[in-house]
Formats: C-alpha cells, sequence, structure tokens
C-alpha cells in the first residue's frame, strides 16, 4: 500500500488528454479495443470514447483521493481494462502514481452519494458529462474505487 503512492500526488485531472491517451492504449493493446468492444457491446468510435470516460473517472479517483462511484457502462468498461492486468498496473502507475484498485459493492445509498460526488468532480474538471455514459440512462455502477 505505502508502494501505491510512491510517485506523490497524480497531475490535476484536466492536465492530461485522456482522448489521446485511450487511443494510444488501444493501438498498443488491440486485445483491449476487442474486450471492450465485445464485452459491453459497443462498436467503432465508441470503443476510444468510452475507454476516454474509464480514464478520466481514474485519473479523478487518483487526483482527488476519494472513493468515487462510476456509471454502469464506465465501470463495465473498467472491468475489462482491469483485466489486461499488466497494461492496467503499468498506466496506473505511470499516470496517476499509485494503482488505482477496484471495490465490488456497496450499499445503494452510499453508491448513489459517491456517483453524485463523481459528477460533481467530472463537471468541474472536464465540463458537462456525456449523457450517454454518465447520465440519467447511463445509472451508477455498483462498484466503486477504493481509496488506498
Amino acid at each position: 500500500m505505502g508502494s501505491d503512492k510512491s510517485r506523490g500526488p497524480a497531475p490535476a485531472p484536466d492536465a492530461l488528454d485522456h482522448a489521446a491517451l485511450a487511443l494510444e492504449l488501444l493501438q498498443k493493446q488491440p486485445v483491449l479495443w476487442d474486450k471492450i468492444s465485445s464485452g459491453i457491446h459497443v462498436q467503432g468510435r465508441e470503443v476510444p470514447r468510452l475507454l476516454t470516460e474509464v480514464l478520466r473517472f481514474l485519473h479523478l479517483v487518483a487526483a482527488c483521493d476519494q472513493v468515487l462511484t462510476p456509471s454502469r457502462p464506465v465501470d463495465l468498461a473498467w472491468h475489462e481494462f482491469i483485466l489486461c492486468t499488466r497494461i492496467y498496473g503499468a498506466f496506473c502507475r505511470r499516470h496517476f502514481g499509485r494503482m488505482i484498485h477496484h471495490q465490488p459493492g456497496g450499499m445503494e445509498d452510499e453508491n448513489n452519494s459517491q456517483f453524485d460526488q463523481t459528477l460533481a468532480l467530472y463537471q468541474r474538471y472536464f465540463g458537462p458529462p456525456p449523457a450517454a455514459y454518465w447520465l440519467p440512462g447511463a445509472d451508477c455502477g455498483a462498484c466503486r474505487s477504493a481509496n488506498s
């Protein structure tokens, strides 16, 4: 756990180009594209857009050092990213200075409160969240980040 924070704090969430990082990851690791596409049933340009949202969520967790809850689509894509353990671990350490851990479960009220906090932080750093991935129809996931 101490080694997870060895590089110091993550840069501000708006300091990175998450869309470019998502494209770079997908180009270097086509298996990640396949996993997101087939596992979540998104196609074409939606794959890098959804991965961009995952990276933004992870960055919020790292920079704000809070337990946050993603939307359901972001959570499902996060699951696919985590399954690529080496890529995921290296990405987290390189860009956030530590591993961002995933914690399934949580009480519904707690998840909803953390989801509201996630949306507030998203709005603060990135502007209005894309409705397809974050707003009412997207729902919140049953998983959350682990504050480690």
